[in-house]
């Protein structure tokens, strides 16, 4: 599977997920993280979404839920600098990565 990796984060950390080469998104809050994601479930060339906690706090399970209904993007929540997500089953994860899950 190809496509592009992005990363929805804040301002704060942006600059180290352009080195490591992803296209990143900074947004300002939860309700501009999720319209982001929305708009990137339809883009034919989003393969993976990292979602960082600090922007979605208090809408964590919104973006858990649309992830469960798709299976390509790939979405995942990641640890902010602020905010730590609950620990994920890696199991999980990766089937449905592989489009099991």
């Amino acid at each position: 599977m190809e496509g592009k990796a992005y990363v929805i984060t804040d301002s704060d950390t942006s600059a180290l997920f352009k080195l490591i080469g992803f296209h990143v998104i900074e947004v300002k809050g939860p309700d501009e993280a999720i319209s982001k994601i929305k708009e990137l479930i339809r883009d034919p060339e989003a393969a993976v979404i990292l979602v960082s906690n600090d922007v979605v706090a208090g809408k964590e399970e919104e973006v858990r839920d649309m992830s469960a209904t798709i299976s390509k993007p790939v979405i995942t929540l990641i640890p902010g600098m602020k905010h730590k997500p609950p620990k994920l089953d890696p199991n999980k994860v990766l089937l449905k990565a592989l489009g099991f899950g």
